[in-house]
């Protein structure tokens, strides 16, 4: 229910801010498209995890959570390495480039990161 509402206030806003000859068919494209992550959060934050039979009453203590903390510390640590050197070599070659492709670059550079580091903690691990 909560997904619903969420999701019918986003088509309603979007409707409002851009005013337009087919205001259901954009209103039901919104609705459709936010759905799934409204109902998620709703879900998210309403749900207690002793409802839910067979989950884990402390997730932050697994080592999963574990290998995350690790991989996402030494991730960012590899971003501001990189991201550093790469500034510097932009600056000194003189080399333009589009604000979002490095930005996109960068935000994908991490997640391999980190991706690649949970693995390896994976694999070292077992």
């Amino acid at each position: 229910m909560i997904g619903v509402v969420v999701s019918a206030c986003a088509g309603g806003l979007f409707v409002a801010l851009n005013p337009d000859e087919r205001a259901g068919l954009a209103f039901a494209v919104v609705m459709a498209g936010t759905l799934p992550a409204a109902a998620a959060l709703g879900w998210g934050l309403l749900v207690d995890r002793s409802t839910i039979a067979g989950a884990v009453a402390k997730p932050d203590d697994s080592i999963e959570s574990d290998w995350y903390q690790k991989a996402a510390g030494g991730a960012f640590h590899d971003v501001l390495l990189v991201g550093g050197l790469g500034a510097a070599a932009f600056s000194f070659a003189r080399i333009e480039a589009s604000v979002g492709v490095v930005l996109a670059a960068a935000v994908l550079f991490a997640m391999l990161d980190c991706a690649a580091r949970y693995l390896w903690l994976k694999r070292s691990a077992t």
